[in-house]
C-alpha cells in the first residue's frame, strides 16, 4: 500500500510478435469486457477510466505505446481522487487489463485482428472532425496551469476569484508586507478580521479576510484546494453561483469565527473554500449525479475535510471559520439542490436567490446580534487603534508585555527618574493604557505613569507569571490568575487564601483586616495588613499590604490582586485601575 495524495502502480507489459497497432486492438477490445469507459485513443496510448464497485475506487488507467521498443507498451493506474491508500487497487486494475488483453489474443483469428486493424488504422488517419478538435485544444488547455487563471466562457468565477486572491497578495508583498509570515499590524491594516475592530465598525474585514493570506505557502494551499473544487463545482452550480457561494460562506465563516474567538486575527480563503467543498457535499449526497463519478468524489472531498478539521485543531488555525463554512455551504448546498428539483430555470434562479438572501440574512442577523453585545474591552481596543497606539505597539514603539494587551514606555517612561523609588503623580503628558489577556478574559486601564514590568517569573517552576505588574516607585500592584482542575482543590485553595495568621489564643491576628469589597461590579474579599520594607534609603519602613481575592466559580478560577503601597497618594491611581477591571463571566 502507498501513502501517497493519489496512490499509483506502473508496470511494462510484453506482446512479443505483435505491432504496436495490434496491441492497440487488444487493450481497446479488454476494455470492453471489463466495461471500462474509454476516454482517449491516439496512436500513442489509450486513457481508461475504470467504473467505481466493489473493486475500484474510480481510478484511471494510462496504457503508452513505446515507439522504440515493438510489442513493449507502459501502464500505468491512478486513482483520481485523494485516497491516501489504494489498497492495491492499482496493481489489480493493470492485472485485470493483462489478463483480459491475453485472452482477446487467444481468442481473435488472424483474419478479424486484421480487420480492426486497418479499421483502426483508419480512423487514425482521417481528418479530425471539428468537435474533436475543439474536444483536444480543450484538453490540451486543462493540462496548462494557465488554464485555471484565464477566465472563459463557463469557467469564469474560479479564475477571477483566484486571480484577485493572488494579485492582492502581490500588492500587499510590493507594499513591504513580509513574504512568508505578514507580520500581525499588517494583516490588521489590509482587512483581517479581528473582533475589537469588526464588531466596532469595520464590518467589511468579513469579507475582505477572505482574500488576505497569512504568508505564500497559505495562499498557495489554499489556492490549490480551490482549483480542484472550482473544476467541479462551477460546472455545476453556473458562474453567478458561483461568485455568490464564495462570498457567502466567506462570511458566515467569518462571523462564526468571530462568535467562537473573536480575539483571533483570522485571514485566508479557506472558510470560503470550506463552504464551496460543503455545497458540494450537498450535491454528492441528493443530487443526481452520475453513481460511478459519485464515490470516487464523495471519498475525495470526505477525506479532505475530515484531514483539514482534524489538521485544523492545532494552535494558530482557525478552525471556527473552517466549520462555518462548511455548514453554511451544505445549507446552501441542498437549497441549491431543491431548485434544480425544479424544471424551468426561472424557478431554479427564483429558489437560488431566494435561499442565498435567507443564508445572508442568517450572516446580518448574528452579526449584528455579536455587535449589539460586544465585550466592554472591545470599545477601548478601538480607540487605540484609532489613536495610533497599537501601531506603536506592533512597530516595536511601545513596551511588548507578557500577556496579549498592550502597555507602554513612552519618553517620560524612559526617563531615569522613572527607576527612582519615588512616587511620580499623573499629569496631563500621562495617558491611559488597556492591558486584555484573552485566556483569562480579562482587562483593566492603567495610566502610564505607572511602569509595566515584563518577564516576572511565577511563584514557582510549574505556575504561570503574573498577568500584569505595574511598579510606581515603591508602589505596585500585581495581577495573578490560577486555575485548578478539580473543584475540591479549588474549594481547599480559596480556604487557604482566605485565612488569617492567628495570635497565641488561635484568634485571627489584629494586625490583618478583612473584608468583603464591590470593585467594579465584582465582590472580592480585601485583606489588610502592614508588611516591612526594606529598600535603599527606606531601611525599616513600614508598607501596607492590600490582598484582593475574586473566585470565579463557575470557571475555578482565582483572580489575586496584591497591592504595594508605601505614598498613599498612589493609591487614588489604584483605585481608578482597579475601577476599570472586566472579567467575563
Amino acid at each position: 500500500m502507498a501513502f501517497k495524495l493519489k496512490p499509483s502502480y506502473d508496470v511494462k507489459l510484453h506482446f512479443s510478435g505483435l505491432s504496436n497497432t495490434q496491441i492497440l486492438i487488444l487493450a481497446l477490445e479488454a476494455s470492453l469486457q471489463l466495461k471500462w469507459n474509454i476516454e482517449e485513443v491516439s496512436p500513442e496510448g489509450i486513457l481508461f477510466e475504470v467504473p467505481m464497485g466493489l473493486h475500484s475506487h474510480g481510478e484511471e488507467v494510462i496504457l503508452t505505446i513505446n515507439d522504440t521498443s515493438e510489442g513493449e507498451v507502459a501502464v500505468h493506474s491512478q486513482c483520481v481522487s485523494i485516497q491516501f491508500v489504494d489498497y492495491g487497487k492499482n496493481r489489480k486494475n493493470i492485472q485485470k487489463l493483462q489478463e483480459a488483453m491475453e485472452k482477446v489474443k487467444s481468442t481473435l483469428t488472424p483474419e478479424e485482428f486484421e480487420e480492426k486493424v486497418q479499421k483502426l488504422e483508419e480512423d487514425f488517419n482521417r481528418p479530425l472532425t471539428e468537435e474533436e478538435q475543439a474536444y483536444l485544444l480543450e484538453n490540451e488547455k486543462k493540462s496548462s496551469l494557465l488554464y485555471f487563471f484565464i477566465p472563459r466562457k463557463r469557467f469564469l468565477a474560479t479564475p477571477i476569484l483566484i486571480d484577485i486572491n493572488i494579485l492582492v497578495f502581490i500588492i500587499m508583498i510590493a507594499s513591504g508586507v513580509g513574504i512568508m509570515e505578514p507580520s500581525t499590524l499588517s494583516l490588521l491594516k489590509w482587512g483581517a478580521d479581528f473582533g475589537p475592530l469588526t464588531l466596532t465598525g469595520d464590518w467589511w474585514r468579513t469579507l475582505t479576510c477572505n482574500f488576505i493570506h497569512i504568508g505564500v505557502f497559505h495562499l498557495l494551499m489554499n489556492m490549490y484546494a480551490f482549483m480542484y473544487i472550482g473544476l467541479w463545482l462551477e460546472e455545476l452550480i453556473g458562474t453567478r453561483r458561483m461568485f455568490v457561494s464564495y462570498l457567502l460562506t466567506g462570511l458566515c465563516s467569518a462571523v462564526f469565527s468571530l462568535y467562537m474567538h473573536g480575539e483571533t486575527i483570522s485571514a485566508g480563503a479557506s472558510g470560503a473554500i470550506f463552504g464551496l467543498y460543503g455545497i458540494f457535499l450537498a450535491f454528492l449526497l441528493f443530487h443526481r449525479i452520475e453513481k460511478g463519478k459519485r464515490k470516487a468524489l464523495l471519498t475525495s472531498i470526505l477525506i479532505f475535510v475530515g484531514y483539514n478539521l482534524v489538521y485544523g485543531l492545532q494552535a494558530g488555525i482557525d478552525n471556527a471559520a473552517h466549520i462555518g463554512g462548511l455548514l453554511s455551504g451544505f445549507l446552501l448546498g441542498i437549497i441549491y439542490v431543491v431548485g434544480y428539483r425544479f424544471e424551468k430555470s426561472e424557478a431554479q434562479k427564483t429558489i437560488s436567490i431566494v435561499g442565498e438572501l435567507g443564508i445572508f440574512s442568517i450572516f446580518l442577523f448574528s452579526f449584528l446580534i455579536l455587535c449589539k453585545n460586544v465585550p466592554p474591552i472591545y470599545p477601548e481596543i478601538r480607540n487605540e487603534w484609532d489613536s495610533g497606539i497599537v501601531e506603536a505597539y506592533f512597530n516595536g514603539e511601545l513596551e511588548e508585555g507578557n500577556g496579549e494587551g498592550y502597555s507602554t514606555d513612552d519618553s517620560q517612561s524612559n526617563s531615569p527618574s522613572r527607576h527612582l523609588s519615588t512616587y511620580l503623580p499623573i499629569t496631563d503628558n500621562d495617558t491611559w493604557l488597556t492591558y486584555y489577556g484573552a485566556v483569562e478574559e480579562f482587562s483593566c486601564q492603567y495610566p502610564s505613569n505607572w511602569q509595566k514590568i515584563t518577564g516576572t517569573q511565577g511563584m514557582a517552576p510549574n505556575v504561570d507569571p503574573p498577568l500584569l505588574r505595574l511598579l510606581n516607585g515603591a508602589n505596585q500592584l500585581i495581577i495573578t490568575s490560577f486555575v485548578y482542575d478539580t473543584q475540591k482543590e479549588f474549594e481547599y485553595e480559596k480556604e487557604l487564601s482566605l485565612s488569617l495568621p492567628t495570635d497565641q489564643e488561635g484568634k485571627p491576628s489584629a494586625d490583618y483586616q478583612q473584608t468583603n469589597v464591590n470593585i467594579a461590579g465584582l465582590p472580592m474579599t480585601q485583606t489588610i495588613n502592614l508588611m516591612s520594607l526594606d529598600a535603599p534609603g527606606r531601611p525599616g519602613e513600614k508598607m501596607k499590604q492590600i490582598h484582593l481575592y475574586y473566585f470565579q466559580e463557575n470557571k475555578k478560577r482565582t483572580f489575586s490582586f496584591v497591592i504595594h503601597l508605601s505614598d498613599p497618594e498612589a493609591m487614588n491611581d489604584l483605585n481608578a485601575i482597579l475601577s476599570t477591571i472586566q472579567i467575563s463571566k
